[in-house]
């Protein structure tokens, strides 16, 4: 081995020794965010009362994704509303040009969804602050998880340059 080789893979080690450290600060906020969830969770029961949770009184609608996820080059992405909506109506556009020739019968009645459809309401729409503060930290926690993978990622890829070498 030459003293460039050396050099490079202590470089590489300390890349890897970097992206560690910053797995396990990740990996320690992610679980503060959750408990912190959860303790607002269980103050949004305590303010409505335990006996609105019973097996009746439980939202039975379908559930959607509220968040899309983008994978690029191993790096993990929240995808926007307004690029999700532009991804549907290229889509739609694509869909129209291909059936062109074809008679469709398209439905422009389209019942315009409330900001809460799809998404799972244990609290009803008028939520408590505590249910709503778990919400936004629910949020920011899958931001969390995201950059968390991204690093687990990255740490794997210097696991592999250094093996290779």
């Amino acid at each position: 081995m030459t003293v460039q080789s050396i050099k490079q893979k202590n470089d590489l080690y300390l890349e890897k020794m970097e992206l560690t450290d910053k797995f396990v600060t990740l990996h320690e906020k992610l679980r503060n965010e959750l408990s912190l969830a959860s303790l607002c969770i269980s103050k949004a029961k305590t303010t409505h009362g335990i006996s609105l949770f019973s097996v009746n009184s439980f939202d039975t609608h379908d559930l959607e994704p509220s968040i899309r996820i983008e994978v690029d080059d191993g790096v993990f992405k929240v995808i926007k509303e307004d690029e999700e909506e532009k991804t549907k109506d290229e889509e739609k556009e694509s869909k129209e040009t291909k059936n062109s020739g074809e008679a469709e019968d398209v439905d422009d009645s389209e019942v315009k969804k409330s900001p809460f459809a799809g998404q799972f309401r244990p609290f009803g729409v008028l939520e408590s602050t505590a249910a709503k503060d778990a919400r936004k930290i629910y949020k920011s926690a899958i931001q969390t998880i995201l950059d968390l993978v991204s690093t687990q990622q990255s740490i794997l890829a210097k696991s592999r340059e250094l093996t290779a070498k």
